[in-house]
């Protein structure tokens, strides 16, 4: 027998690093000649621009937006007339949510007093009529250059006593505001050490907790210049000067998408005011976030929730319909409890518990999600992870989910508790943790009997492996002690206790579980046990990876 060899041809080639530039302008369909452009600010995900230009013939600034597709930026478009109101509007005071459909502009439009803080939304190809969030967020004062969390969840604005147009803003400090229970709640001020007289234009950053604002109170080069500040256990720590970027005169109006890479800023070029994209350095650089975007596809109205599983902390809780998209965006360094689920029973769900100690260069993620009503037969995939024969913290959330999924449904229910990568070894080492004992029936090689142990003794055999029976084999079947031993055997079965776990775990949510089975099954490992000294007792090999359970949820029709 002639044996073939696998010849495997690694073709590599050549290629260039790009260093990041520093600056880089817009392109030309947005940076006109002639046209001065200002206060750019880009959408989380990076694909709405608004901004201001003095293309106009009564000589006022009025607001732009561009979308971009793929990697171009379309010509921009000026934004419509129920917006668009420069002897109204503050200067620069507008922003956009994650997604670029929701804009928030600052005007004095009639309102509360003031300037007040507005909103429109994208619908059709068109913005709406902008809508006043009233109080208590708007207020007797004047309100402006509001900005949304990624989640939707703070808004943070400036609360000034003085405000113009095209005159700036006075002894302004930041305030943020709460959505609960469909109202924006009672605003609250940053602490002292960012509110010390003239705090303004704040900007909250993809990771929700990196924030940037302008001040003319802490020093600095000249005029407003932009700090920056991180929420902490304790409350914000105290502002750092953006020291490259600012200047001799006023900076405030700046803007940073989630990739956190590029700073979206105007300077004057060589003809006029354009647009730029400053590379930040790293030290001022925000967390890395991860965006998952989606679309759900479900007969029914489902919920959106997210978890901080560390913090126990909800950071989303949005409904949806049929069609409806979603986008999430999560911050790396810790784990992350994601469902969406219909309040209807009768309907499987969707899951996953997302790890994100760090996140590499993939920063997107698509989702689509179908939910779909149960039926006979039906099998809800999903995991459990255990650490030994405890459910790993970030799973706790999914044992809810299945206990909700028992009670809310009339269907009978099979639980499977599943090890994968099953081991055993002859010695204990690393995750060989649980214990067999064999009894091993050896005769003698010359032995006259040609089946000593017989039927009732194989029997007697098979159920007992321990070493009570080798007294009580010996002496039913009048067979020395010496033919028989016990073989000890290692391995990381831990199935049956893992069983009891979730059964415990259900039955402590007041579910019955004697009608449910819950079964066990192991899956062997692809990898051939490794040989060991016996002089190995107990020691941890490293760069094993341990094996893990998961659980399989199958529903029956009743």
């Amino acid at each position: 027998m002639v044996k073939k060899a696998a010849i495997f041809i690694l073709f590599i080639f050549p290629f260039v690093v790009k260093a990041q530039q520093e600056e880089r302008p817009l392109p030309p369909n947005i940076n006109q000649p002639s046209i001065n452009l200002y206060a750019p600010f880009i959408s989380g995900n990076g694909k709405t621009l608004v901004y201001l230009s003095d293309y106009a013939d009564d000589g006022h600034h009025i607001m732009y937006y561009s979308r971009r597709e793929g990697f171009e930026w379309e010509d921009g478009k000026e934004i419509n007339k129920l917006i668009n109101r420069p002897t109204l509007n503050f200067r620069g005071g507008y922003s956009l949510n994650y997604t670029g459909d929701q804009l928030f502009i600052t005007s004095r439009k009639t309102g509360l007093g003031g300037f007040d803080i507005w909103m429109s939304q994208w619908k059709g190809n068109d913005w709406t009529n902008p809508v006043n969030l009233g109080s208590p967020l708007n207020s007797k004062e004047n309100e402006g250059s509001p900005v949304i969390t990624p989640d939707g969840e703070l808004l943070y604005f400036m609360r000034c006593e003085k405000m113009a147009e095209y005159g700036g803003a006075e002894n302004c400090r930041i305030m943020v505001s709460k959505w609960n229970y469909n109202r924006w709640g009672t605003p609250e001020p940053l602490p002292e050490n960012i509110n010390t007289g003239n705090s303004q234009t704040p900007r909250i950053l993809g990771d929700g907790e990196t924030l940037i604002f302008s001040s003319d109170k802490f020093g600095g080069k000249g005029g407003l210049d932009l700090f920056m500040t991180q929420k902490t256990s304790d409350g914000w720590s105290d502002p750092v000067p953006l020291d490259f970027i600012n200047t001799e005169r006023d900076d405030a109006f700046v803007s940073i998408p989630a990739k956190g890479r590029y700073m979206y800023i105007s300077r004057k070029g060589p003809r006029n005011y354009e647009l730029i994209e400053q590379l930040i350095p790293e030290e001022f650089r925000p967390d890395k976030v991860l965006r998952i975007s989606g679309k759900v596809t479900s007969p029914e109205p489902v919920k959106l929730l997210v978890f901080d599983v560390g913090e126990r902390d909800r950071l989303w809780n949005e409904e949806l319909k049929d069609g409806g998209s979603f986008s999430v965006v999560l911050k790396e360094g810790s784990t992350y409890d994601l469902s969406i689920s219909p309040e209807k029973p009768g309907y499987g769900y969707f899951s996953e518990v997302l790890e994100l100690d760090e996140i590499g260069r993939i920063d997107r993620r698509s989702l689509p999600v179908e939910i779909k009503p149960l039926a006979n037969g039906d099998t809800v995939s999903g995991k459990i992870l255990f650490t030994g024969n405890e459910i790993q913290p970030a799973f706790i959330f999914e044992m809810r989910r299945i206990g909700d999924l028992i009670r809310l449904n009339n269907h009978k229910i099979h639980l499977e508790v599943c090890q994968q990568a099953y081991r055993e070894d002859s010695i204990q080492h690393n995750d060989l943790t649980e214990v067999r004992y064999d009894t091993i029936f050896t005769p003698p090689a010359d032995t006259i009997f040609n089946d000593p142990l017989g039927i009732a003794g194989r029997k007697l055999l098979w159920e007992n492996d321990s070493v009570q029976i080798i007294s009580e084999l010996s002496d039913t079947l009048t067979l020395p002690k010496e033919w028989f031993s016990i073989k000890t055997i290692y391995h990381n079965d831990r199935t049956e206790k893992q069983v009891a776990v979730v059964r415990a775990f259900l039955d402590s949510r007041r579910i019955d579980t004697t009608d449910y089975v819950i079964s066990r099954r192991i899956i062997p490992s692809k990898v051939e046990p490794s040989q060991h000294e016996e002089t190995v007792t107990g020691e941890e090999e490293e760069n094993e990876t341990l094996p893990s359970s998961e659980r399989l949820i199958a529903i029956f029709k009743e």
